[in-house]
């Protein structure tokens, strides 16, 4: 089993109104404004977060009620305004090709200085199948089997370069060395790719790959997928064993793996303020006809009450760290990292300044060497 981390890992969403169904959809111009996304990510990175994540989706809501820019975009126009918090992106899989989608986050972890990560998501709802030409989206299946064979061949790409490919010997009229540039010649099921990417090795080499349990079979949840998975779990018991389990999964497989919860906080001074709150929430939601919840541990208390929970989760191996989802944005947000941080580092389960500067340096997963290293081409 690899070395956890000393601290715990936190990390947040930021997309949308908010996680609790009851959020207020006010102001929605907000989620098409640079402004707000730089006030997000801003602020977590105050509250010295190893990531956050925006996701993205392929269709408009059905009720149409909200645009969203493209989040790609956002995180890589946010990078050079934030310094050490790591960028993740959800970038489905689905209808997309890896040549294109492996150039752009490579960009991204070149223009955040090794701070990119990738959530690879695939899109399930005929409402985006329709915006591709199909009538229906592929059966999970399918759709799990495109999204594994898309990280594979995007690793493969980001290898594509090796580290030290540019020599730039004008002596002898050499921008690069020409035995460390590799066509992948990729054949799968569903791409074939001859390669190189025309982007250079990744700060990192590889773009963090960040997997999410959001109730989808189609999305794969497996270490040779994921570098960072984020699962959830009602009981601790629940929580320890599979941990273990994905644990030994990537021992045997050679892989450094982190392995988050999340978890969707409604806090308060007191318990009472916070139920309170909760049921506000809860009562909102059910006037507007919204009672799908995210999957994730939903906690009512103080932060004081949160800050020991994940403290006994962390200490009995149940995850290396806890994935937020802020009730309400941007106030959840607010209150997490000036309520639930300094408890965490009270504690001296968290950190109090960032020592790396890298999204891997932060997670502690090492940099991997390129696949083709030492292969000379024919």
């Amino acid at each position: 089993m690899s070395i956890r981390n000393e601290h715990l890992i936190l990390s947040a969403s930021i997309a949308g109104f908010g996680f609790h169904p009851g959020a207020p959809a006010t102001q929605a111009h907000r989620l098409i404004e640079v402004a707000y996304y730089r006030q997000l990510v801003q602020l977590a990175e105050r509250g010295l977060l190893d990531f956050v994540l925006l996701d993205d989706n392929r269709a408009a809501p059905a009720d149409y009620s909200f645009g969203r820019l493209d989040a790609l975009s956002v995180l890589s126009r946010l990078a050079p305004e934030t310094h050490a918090i790591g960028l993740a992106v959800g970038k489905p899989t689905t209808y997309s090709e890896p040549f294109t989608v492996s150039r752009e986050l490579a960009t991204l972890d070149f223009v955040s200085g090794g701070r990119a990560a990738w959530s690879a998501t695939t899109s399930a709802t005929d409402a985006e199948a329709a915006n591709f030409g199909r009538e229906h989206a592929p059966a999970a299946s399918e759709r799990r089997a495109i999204a594994e064979e898309f990280v594979e061949v995007s690793r493969k790409l980001w290898d594509s370069w090796e580290d030290n490919a540019v020599i730039t010997d004008r002596e002898r009229g050499f921008y690069l060395d020409p035995t460390k540039l590799h066509h992948i010649n990729h054949s799968g099921s569903h791409f074939k790719i001859r390669g190189p990417q025309i982007t250079y090795r990744p700060p990192q080499g590889h773009v963090v790959v960040v997997q999410v349990d959001q109730g989808d079979a189609g999305a794969p949840l497996s270490v040779g997928v994921a570098d960072v998975l984020v699962l959830h779990h009602a009981t601790l018991e629940e929580a320890e064993r599979d941990y273990a389990y994905y644990q030994q999964q990537a021992t045997a497989a050679g892989r450094t793996v982190r392995i988050l919860e999340s978890i969707l906080p409604i806090l308060g001074e007191t318990e009472q303020s916070a139920q309170a709150q909760a049921e506000a929430l809860d009562t909102a939601a059910a006037r507007a006809g919204k009672a799908v919840t995210p999957p994730a541990q939903r906690f009512v208390g103080t932060p004081q009450q949160l800050a020991a929970r994940l403290h006994e989760w962390f200490e009995s191996h149940a995850a290396d760290g806890f994935h937020l989802l802020p009730a309400v944005l941007p106030d959840g947000l607010t209150e997490l990292m000036q309520e639930l941080v300094p408890e965490l580092q009270q504690r001296g389960l968290f950190r109090t300044d960032y020592a790396e500067r890298t999204l891997r340096g932060h997670l502690r997963l090492p940099r991997p060497i390129s696949q083709y290293a030492g292969i000379v081409e024919q």
